[in-house]
């Protein structure tokens, strides 16, 4: 799947920048199992304002299972301005990013 980013929410399944310079506002950010395919040591990197942020999956089971919420941040409100917003890795998983 190519990355959805319009409207609300942006679904994206690969490493790739969103936007950068562009003040936006964002409510709520979600990791999700949308293939039931993320396992222990799965890893994502989100690069935010500049900041690179590390998220590692130990889950409990091997897998995760489909739909499962793997890592969130927010929600937010009001939204919280980001200026720059990159995945710099995601291997498996969909990052769904709700825009305020």
């Amino acid at each position: 799947m190519a990355a959805v980013k319009h409207g609300n929410i942006w679904l994206c399944d690969a490493a790739e920048s969103l936007w950068t310079k562009t003040p936006t506002k964002v409510r709520l950010i979600q990791w999700v199992d949308d293939n039931g395919d993320i396992i222990h040591d799965s890893t994502l990197v989100l690069t935010l304002n500049g900041v690179a942020l590390t998220m590692k999956v130990q889950p409990v089971n091997d897998e995760l299972g489909f739909g499962a919420v793997v890592w969130e941040a927010g929600p937010f409100n009001p939204g919280v301005e980001i200026h720059s917003f990159v995945i710099t890795t995601m291997g498996t998983g969909r990052l769904h990013v709700w825009i305020d």
